[in-house]
């Protein structure tokens, strides 16, 4: 079977999009056919993972055989080490990468330079759905790896910028001020704060696009972004392992990569829960043979919808991701509480009297607060909302509330508020968020507290 054609520069930006629906969909099947035989027959891994669960290639057709493939996580691929890779390519011939670690366990990934080539043209797509084009001035907001010397040279050769997020809000807007970009790209966290301190000095930046990635948007973050820049921000959903998966485009819709990505939303068991459903996203990526990701789980929470757009792209849709399932913290109880709910501690407050904050859950009794206090606010708001995640999580769960000089970025340059030391599938977190979020918050004890404010959840 031969390999299905991989999308030129022209065809990716100015056709693909644009395509009629089921001829996509004939490609990417075509393509999957492809993948599922390759794996099989070249990668160790696959082929005693599908042999372990009883699938052939033979009995696959189209992408609604997909449920037959048992699934693949992070933990699965860095076990089976050089099993995942296809052993005929020269090993000189990979580019490697690795994932932050943020989320839990850093993966490598290997790729070819073919296959670098179709992530980068669907990245740079996006940019131009924005607005943006290549004579623009843009400023990413970037991990540390661009201030490698490949990141230099891109530097000199590109009218690029990167801001280290390490570097003193100071600096950042210096650096911002003496460019004059019209775009800003990268991670949301590190855009956040920047368009926080911005407002703090009573200070816009207006710019054409800007496009968060790596985390997701929280209402309070959009809102503070779209206020210090002018402009809405246009979310990007991905990940390192396959690239891009979905979109924001102008009217704010979220469309999949369907020319180069397979997503599927499934319930815990694997299997696909209908469209409008929350479930966890899984991401088969159509180009990837060197080291493939099929049926790839991710610890993100969305669902498929089935109507279409009016921007004039006619990629299918999904909903905004609503959250990394570890980002879910469980109560005592057993009911799941949003991050929402978090960021939205303060609204009550005339101003906010936090600057920055980190909340850790150690255990489903012990949570800890760290925060760098905003100079001059009121400490009778800070404690009102303490008093909210004392009251949601109840009296049984111990809350130690530290005010710090500095909260650190991780190791990769991110901005982390919440972490849990809680394994996503610890006591059943992964169906009960799911389940819960099907059945609406205040269903029994897989009650989902998901974007309501603090004031409305009260006690």
């Amino acid at each position: 079977m031969q390999e299905a054609r991989r999308p030129g520069l022209l065809e990716l930006f100015f056709v693909s999009r644009r395509r009629p629906p089921a001829l996509v969909a004939a490609q990417a099947d075509q393509r999957l056919r492809f993948l599922v035989r390759h794996a099989y027959e070249h990668i160790p891994f696959y082929r005693e993972h599908w042999r372990s669960a009883g699938f052939h290639p033979r009995d696959f057709r189209d992408h609604t055989d997909l449920p037959r493939i048992p699934p693949v996580d992070k933990e699965l691929l860095v076990e089976a080490g050089d099993a995942v890779l296809d052993p005929r390519v020269p090993r000189q011939r990979f580019n490697l990468m690795t994932t932050s670690g943020t989320s839990g366990r850093a993966i490598r990934i290997a790729r070819t330079i073919s296959e670098l080539r179709v992530t980068r043209r669907a990245i740079l797509r996006t940019f131009v759905h924005a607005g943006l084009r290549p004579w623009h001035r843009v400023v990413t907001v970037a991990s540390p790896w661009l201030h490698t010397r490949k990141g230099m040279v891109m530097n000199a050769i590109a009218k690029v910028r990167h801001l280290f997020p390490l570097l003193p809000l100071d600096e950042q807007i210096a650096i911002l001020d003496r460019f004059q970009p019209l775009g800003v790209i990268g991670q949301t966290g590190g855009i956040y704060l920047l368009a926080r301190e911005l407002l703090r000095r009573g200070r816009t930046l207006p710019m054409r696009a800007v496009l968060p990635t790596g985390a997701t948007l929280m209402d309070e973050m959009r809102q503070t972004i779209a206020l210090a820049f002018a402009v809405e921000p246009r979310d990007m959903y991905g990940a390192i392992e396959v690239g891009p998966i979905s979109m924001q485009c102008s009217h704010g819709n979220y469309h999949i990569d369907a020319d180069r990505l397979a997503v599927e939303i499934v319930a815990p068991d694997g299997r696909p829960v209908p469209p409008g459903v929350p479930g966890q996203v899984v991401c088969t990526a159509l180009h990837a043979h060197a080291m493939p990701f099929i049926r790839y789980r991710l610890l993100d929470i969305a669902a498929l919808r089935t109507d279409t757009c009016g921007c004039g792209v006619r990629f299918p849709l999904m909903t905004a991701v609503q959250g990394r399932i570890n980002d879910f913290l469980p109560t005592p109880n057993g009911e799941l509480v949003s991050p929402h709910f978090f960021f939205h501690l303060f609204d009550h407050a005339e101003r906010n009297p936090v600057r920055n904050w980190r909340l850790t859950q150690h255990s489903r009794v012990h949570l800890s607060y760290e925060y760098e206090p905003e100079s001059g606010a009121c400490p009778e708001e800070f404690e009102r909302g303490m008093t909210l995640i004392r009251q949601r999580f109840g009296p049984t769960c111990r809350l130690d509330v530290q005010a710090v000089a500095h909260i650190p970025l991780t190791e990769a340059g991110k901005r982390r508020c919440i972490i849990s030391k809680l394994r996503p599938t610890h006591a059943g977190l992964e169906r009960a968020w799911i389940e819960g979020a099907t059945s609406g918050s205040g269903n029994g004890k897989a009650a989902v507290v998901n974007g309501a404010s603090p004031a409305e959840i009260g006690a």
